[in-house]
C-alpha cells in the first residue's frame, strides 16, 4: 500500500462518516414524515443545501485521488492538510443535518437558526478548497471554470450571512448546487477521466 492509499484510508472514513451521518439523518427524517415519532417539515431550501454538502462530500473523495498522480512523496504536512479538509467538510454537514435532525421540527425555521454557522463553514471550507487547488498546480487553480464557481459560491455564502429571504436561499443553493456538479462533471470529461 503506497504513502498516499494509506492516507486516504483515513480520509475515506471521515468522509465516508459525513455521508452516512447525512443518510442516517435523512432516513429518520422519512421516518417522521410517515407519522412514525415527532412530525417535520422538510423544504426545498434546506433540502438542496443538504444535497450540496452531500455531494461536495463524494466530489472531495473523488478529487483528492489527484494527488496520487501529483505527489511524488507523499508527506505529514499534505495528510493533515486533507485530514483538515475533510474534518471541515464533516463539521459542516453535522451543522447542517443534527444527529437523526432530532431538533428539527420545520427544516426553515432550523436553517435560519443555524445559517450564520453553515455559510461561516462554507466560507472557510471555499478558502480550504481555493488552496487544496492551488496546491495541485497554479495551472489547475485558474481554470476559468474554478474561479469563476469559487467567486458564486463565496458571494452566495456572503449573502446567506446576511439575508433571511427564503427565495434568495433557494435561488443560491439551487444554482451552487448544479453549477458545482457540472464543474465536476465538466474538468473530468463527464466520465470521470482526468
Amino acid at each position: 500500500m503506497s504513502p498516499f492509499e494509506y492516507t486516504m484510508v483515513l480520509i475515506s472514513i471521515i468522509v465516508g462518516l459525513g455521508i452516512t451521518h447525512i443518510l442516517g439523518s435523512l432516513s429518520n427524517a422519512v421516518h417522521r414524515l410517515r407519522h412514525h415519532g415527532p412530525a417535520i417539515r422538510l423544504e426545498v431550501t434546506y433540502l438542496t443545501w443538504v444535497a450540496f454538502i452531500f455531494t461536495w462530500l463524494l466530489n472531495f473523495w473523488w478529487w483528492e485521488f489527484k494527488w496520487n498522480d501529483l505527489a511524488s512523496e507523499f508527506g505529514l504536512g499534505l495528510f493533515m492538510f486533507l485530514a483538515l479538509y475533510a474534518i471541515a467538510l464533516f463539521s459542516v454537514a453535522v451543522i447542517l443535518v443534527p444527529y437523526r435532525l432530532a431538533i428539527v421540527d420545520d427544516s426553515w425555521v432550523y436553517f435560519l437558526s443555524i445559517r450564520s454557522w453553515f455559510y461561516g463553514g462554507l466560507l472557510v471550507l471555499n478558502v480550504i478548497d481555493l488552496i487544496d487547488t492551488f496546491m495541485k498546480g497554479t495551472e489547475w487553480g485558474f481554470r476559468t471554470s474554478y474561479v469563476t464557481y469559487w467567486t458564486a459560491l463565496t458571494a452566495a455564502a456572503v449573502i446567506g450571512l446576511i439575508t433571511t429571504r427564503r427565495s434568495v436561499h433557494t435561488a443560491f443553493g439551487l444554482v451552487i448546487l448544479l453549477w458545482s456538479n457540472g464543474l465536476t462533471f465538466y474538468d473530468t470529461g463527464i466520465l470521470g477521466n482526468w
